[in-house]
């Protein structure tokens, strides 16, 4: 840094401390009629009883510090709720999916096995099974039950 630089930080501190000082004063004085008046700027010339006011700033409003506080936890708790809120609606739409895809495949199921005239199980292996007539009947009952019970509300 070189001087030049140095000097014009210097004076621009001390003009800061100077307004800073200044700001905090406070003239006193009494008109001709007897009434008190408080300024920052000095009083007119024809006001010969001027005095100088140091002005004390309050003390700290610990109340303030503790509503502030206290809003804060608000504002947490209620972030929190929204957050558990939208995690809950999360959910609930997995499972609306869950079970819309549920009823879907009961209703193919049920499809499948009204037009069908037989029912094949272990088709894979050596020795499969086939049902029909009052077997296939089950077979349709239990899968329009199915739909019933996941298909409702849908």
């Amino acid at each position: 840094m070189n001087m030049r630089t140095a000097c014009v930080a210097l004076l621009t501190v001390a003009a800061l401390t100077g307004l800073a000082v200044r700001a905090d004063q406070v003239y006193r004085w009494v008109d001709a009629q007897g009434n008190v008046h408080y300024s920052q700027t000095p009083p007119p010339d024809a006001v010969t009883k001027a005095k100088l006011v140091d002005v004390v700033p309050p003390p700290p409003d610990i109340t303030g510090v503790e509503q502030q506080q206290q809003l804060v936890k608000s504002m947490d708790a209620a972030n929190q709720a929204q957050q558990q809120a939208a995690a809950a609606a999360h959910q609930q739409s997995e499972q609306k999916a869950q079970k819309q895809q549920a009823c879907e495949a009961a209703r193919k199921r049920l499809q499948e096995y009204m037009q069908a005239h037989k029912v094949i199980t272990n088709a894979s292996s050596a020795h499969p099974t086939y049902y029909t007539g009052d077997d296939l009947v089950k077979f349709r009952q239990q899968a329009q039950d199915d739909v019933n019970k996941l298909c409702a509300g849908s």
